[in-house]
């Protein structure tokens, strides 16, 4: 039986999307080098190709739901995963965005216990995935798997304490919004003092993720834009100097 959380995910609007399987060849450097599995021997990462199934998946589909078990690992190859908890009443908090090279599912997989959150895509997704008792069988003939199972969790955890002092420590739309786009920007292309990324969020997925409402995270980019401070081209937005916004973002 789905969980309360489970339940309350599909009646909000979430929708599961039949993924469909993609015939491809499958190349180790492809994927493994942008991933933390890329760090296994060569023997075994074509084992481990060889346990994979490619899937693309349609924007708005469900990997997993919190508070139920997991029956496969998975790895991000192209695209974004929303992780997030969602009450009863259908409001949610994002704790993270997984990009390209992330792996979801291997704690559960070896603690066998419940998910403490839900994935979905926010955007179609390409994403490999390996069941549950072959991961196991495939760890226990590579011991080196084990040391790469504490990897995820502990990035996951770091997210969620910088999305915790985002929405819980600031009522200010502009402190919120300003300091998860300098978050983001992190992991962009730098160039020097600048940062450039794609952000494939609707302004009402942002609400989400800093805790406000669409009409102010509109506002205030709105505000940003005039301000020189951000640029925004389609998905792509441009920090000219991470030290002006983040300047801008701590005045009071």
């Amino acid at each position: 039986m789905a969980s309360t959380a489970a339940q309350a995910a599909f009646t909000s609007g979430w929708s599961a999307r039949a993924p469909h399987l993609v015939p491809s060849k499958r190349e180790v450097r492809s994927w493994a080098t942008t991933t933390s599995l890329g760090t296994l021997s060569a023997e075994a990462l074509l084992e481990l190709e060889s346990i994979m199934s490619v899937v693309d998946y349609d924007n708005g589909s469900i990997l997993f739901l919190e508070q139920e078990p997991l029956s496969q690992v998975f790895v991000v190859l192209a695209g974004d995963v929303r992780l997030s908890l969602q009450d009863t009443g259908g409001k949610r908090l994002t704790l993270r965005i997984a990009s390209n090279g992330a792996v979801l599912g291997i704690s559960e997989a070896f603690s066998g216990s419940l998910s403490e959150w839900s994935a979905d895509t926010l955007h179609p997704s390409k994403i490999a995935s390996i069941k549950r008792n072959d991961f196991l069988g495939f760890a226990e003939r590579h011991s080196e798997v084990y040391r790469l199972a504490t990897m995820e969790p502990i990035r996951t955890c770091s997210y969620t304490c910088r999305t915790l002092r985002i929405i819980g420590l600031t009522y200010c739309v502009r402190k919120k919004l300003g300091g998860q786009l300098l978050v983001w920007a992190e992991q962009g292309t730098r160039t020097g003092d600048q940062s450039r990324y794609r952000l494939a969020m609707s302004h009402a997925q942002i609400a989400e993720f800093i805790g406000t409402t669409r009409e102010s995270v509109s506002r205030t980019l709105a505000n940003f834009k005039r301000s020189g401070i951000v640029e925004l081209r389609g998905s792509m937005v441009t920090i000219p100097s991470m030290a002006a916004l983040r300047k801008y973002v701590e005045r009071r």
